[in-house]
């Protein structure tokens, strides 16, 4: 019986970079859970991400491999992970966050009725046999407790939750165990997933991110939001009001119905700070609100506030920061 398992996501044949903070999440719950650590690789031409998750150190890397699992239909990979599991046995399953990632966790838990434990920030064990998460709700203000009985489980932490553990290359003994796939009968009614390309970083991999909402009134001064994360090295996010309003991508969204993100710096322009914006975007390290508002909700949760119009507050912002740059 396996221990504990890791679901690696791959994308564009590379590890998505939360693999690492599962990783560490891994390591804290082998206080809890025996058998040791496995990673489940799950795609196509997934060579490479192989090679790098073996530098995670883990006990066993089981692989399955097969072209029909290219593009990201959730009940493909379902499919695969709950015939590896079937395998496997393992006692708790880590997924990451992802749209992909969480979509699997809940068809797995479904399916072999695990208990799903989802989006937590912390998770121990309990006097019981079980497991206890803590979870942030209404927009991080308070948080919830979150408990399940004795296993298996699976487990979804909330990105940036836990630190992302450091890559070993020296490991490189672990010998992979190639898995056949045998699918289900699929529906293939609609198209193939389309990636959609998005300027720079994405909000979710980024350290810096600056959001602009409604207050913008317009798609143009998201060029100079471009401009600022440029020179941040950062990410372009957006309000729901912004991508509803055909100013930006979807991709861009940031809050309940968009990304849930946890940069070390969240730059809020033009943004009120609507609660279901706030859930998106809690978790950062810092926050920082630009608003002609005084009475803003966004303010409420800021680190820092600049109550200002935007027009000259943001052009000098940027003036200031190409000049420390040159």
């Amino acid at each position: 019986m396996t221990g504990i398992l890791i679901v690696a996501e791959v994308d564009a044949g590379e590890l998505r970079p939360e693999f690492w903070e599962l990783v560490t999440l891994a390591r804290t719950m082998t206080a809890v859970v025996s058998g040791g650590i496995s990673i489940a690789v799950i795609g196509a031409n997934v060579d490479a991400a192989a090679r790098q998750a073996t530098a995670s150190g883990a006990d066993a890397l089981h692989i399955i491999e097969d072209d029909r699992l290219a593009d990201p239909w959730p009940e493909a990979h379902a499919a695969a992970l709950i015939q590896l599991c079937g395998n496997l046995a393992p006692k708790l399953v880590i997924a990451p966050r992802t749209i992909l990632g969480a979509e699997m966790a809940a068809r797995l838990a479904v399916r072999c009725r695990w208990q799903l434990v989802q989006d937590v920030t912390q998770i121990e064990a309990t006097a019981d046999g079980g497991l206890q998460g803590s979870r942030p709700v209404s927009g991080g203000a308070v948080a919830a407790t979150v408990r399940a009985g004795p296993g298996p489980w699976v487990v979804v932490p909330r990105p940036r939750a836990f630190a992302p553990a450091e890559p070993d290359t020296a490991v490189t003994d672990i010998a992979p165990v190639r898995h056949a796939f045998e699918p289900p009968p699929l529906a293939t009614a609609c198209e193939a997933p389309k990636r959609i390309a998005v300027e720079g970083i994405s909000v979710e991999r980024a350290k810096t991110v600056i959001s602009g909402g409604g207050g913008l009134g317009g798609p143009a001064p998201f060029a100079l939001l471009r401009e600022i994360a440029d020179l941040l090295g950062g990410a372009v996010g957006a309000s729901r009001v912004a991508v509803d309003s055909g100013w930006v991508q979807p991709a861009l969204q940031v809050g309940l119905t968009g990304k849930t993100i946890a940069p070390d710096v969240y730059i809020a322009v033009g943004i009120s700070g609507a609660i279901q914006h706030l859930i998106g975007c809690s978790s950062s390290q810092v926050i920082v609100a630009v608003n002609s508002d005084a009475s803003a909700p966004i303010f409420g949760i800021a680190n820092y506030g600049v109550v200002g119009d935007w027009n000259e507050v943001m052009p000098a912002f940027r003036d200031a920061l190409a000049g420390r740059a040159a």
